[in-house]
């Protein structure tokens, strides 16, 4: 199946894309040399499709061809449609965020450097929920390797039109999994008890990630806060690159406290009511400018989580 999408503008694919690269998430999808096009095998309501975007607007006035290919199901182009959607953040506008702090003295320079850069958001709660677990407390070429290693154990490969992809392993693949398994791959012994305990409360029925989609911001916390190894600073991630959530604040985060101590040129870092204080009039678009503050450090979120 064949579609375009139009996104609300302004929508800057190829720094979306560029993105990808930045931050080592490119482990099971592929971008051409220009960044107008992304390639990946996901999931959309338990069928395996190879999705193709390609890009062939500009950022003001943007447009996505959209291919999908059902590898083994059925799936109805509207379905496909809305998923790539969510996943691009198409239909979010983000031109109240610019005119509304158009004037701000330290935010107007972030927001127009980043303009157009939306939530690329992870295919998949699980594939999100795993690589956030993975990224705590190592640095991002280290969580890049591990996240690699545990793909090649445990994923599987696909060829579609003369490619092999790799997929991202299904709960199941990773349920069956051994925590020496992991340790070999040098995974911490806790990381390798957190992500394969995971994946057995998804495999056994006792935790449906797909359920989060209907839930509220604070009800999706408390949902996943008892489970081990996932304490608030994944939440919020999960929230942020795997929903899409557009007004979340993790005031906890090294990374995010550490660029407002630069753009806001302060003499310290501030501490994490500090920042929440400092955000009050961020709402509804918290998730945004924490991530254009990110990006101002080029990087993805240092973590402090409360496991």
């Amino acid at each position: 199946m064949k579609f375009v999408i139009e996104p609300k503008p302004p929508f800057d694919f190829q720094k979306m894309m560029q993105r990808l690269t930045v931050t080592g998430k490119t482990h099971v999808l592929k971008l051409n040399e220009e960044f107008t096009s992304y390639e990946k095998i996901i999931k959309i309501e338990e069928v395996s499709c190879y999705v193709n975007v390609t890009s062939s607007g500009t950022v003001k006035s943007p447009s996505l061809n959209c291919k999908a290919i059902p590898l083994n199901g059925h799936v109805s182009e509207e379905v496909v449609k809305k998923k790539i959607q969510q996943l691009f953040s198409t239909e979010v506008d983000l031109s109240p965020l610019y005119e509304h702090f158009s004037k701000h003295k330290e935010l107007v320079h972030v927001l127009q450097r980043f303009e157009g850069l939306k939530l690329l958001t992870d295919t998949d709660l699980f594939e999100s929920i795993v690589k956030i677990i993975i990224g705590q407390q190592v640095n991002l070429t280290f969580a890049g390797t591990l996240t690699e290693r545990l793909i090649e154990l445990a994923g599987e490969k696909v060829e579609v039109e003369g490619s092999i992809f790799q997929v991202f392993p299904a709960p199941n693949s990773v349920s069956n999994l051994k925590y020496e398994d992991l340790r070999e791959l040098q995974f911490s012994q806790r990381k390798a008890e957190y992500i394969i305990d995971l994946a057995k409360l998804i495999s056994e029925g006792t935790l449906d990630l797909e359920s989060l989609w209907e839930m509220s911001d604070e009800e999706v916390l408390q949902t996943l806060l008892p489970i081990r190894g996932i304490g608030k600073w994944t939440i919020e991630c999960l929230l942020i690159f795997g929903m899409g959530r557009t007004d979340v604040l993790p005031a906890a985060d090294i990374g995010l406290r550490n660029a407002i101590c630069g753009v806001w040129k302060l003499a310290e870092q501030p501490s994490e009511e500090e920042v929440r204080v400092l955000a009050m009039d961020w709402t509804p678009w918290r998730t945004y400018i924490t991530y254009y503050l990110w990006e101002s450090l080029n990087q993805t979120p240092a973590v402090v989580d409360h496991t």
